[in-house]
């Protein structure tokens, strides 16, 4: 993520997360959280919502940028999802991916570790 892109994630935010309780809420508040509409039990088509339009801006660049880069969190990722469809959605759960790391990180000020990003747990 580049400097300017943390710079607007964290001035729409604040430099604490207090006020949101999961990493739930920022999502759905920035706009960013998936959508789902099913009927019957038949899915249809979903979007994301309207929320902050800079955060999004933000993360979806970020994540164009992330989701080419070496960094394999979000390379494989953003990879497995376009396989099965649109580029787009794969942008968007990437950014999702992104938006709740920074929560965690803001949330218990701990630094960004990649074996967390992909999510390996070690086994005693």
């Amino acid at each position: 993520m580049s400097e300017i892109c943390a710079a607007t994630v964290l001035a729409e935010i604040g430099p604490t997360v207090e006020a949101l309780e999961t990493d739930g809420h920022l999502a759905s508040w920035a706009g960013i959280c998936p959508g789902s509409y099913e009927s019957a039990g038949i899915k249809k088509s979903s979007h994301i919502r309207q929320g902050n339009h800079y955060i999004k801006q933000a993360l979806t660049m970020s994540e164009l940028i992330a989701a080419h880069s070496k960094d394999p969190a979000f390379s494989s990722l953003y990879n497995r999802i376009s396989q099965r469809g649109s580029k787009m959605k794969a942008v968007i759960a990437c950014a999702h991916k992104i938006l709740r790391i920074i929560y965690k990180l803001l949330a218990t000020h701990q630094p960004y570790q990649k074996e967390k990003a992909l999510g390996l747990r070690q086994q005693f």
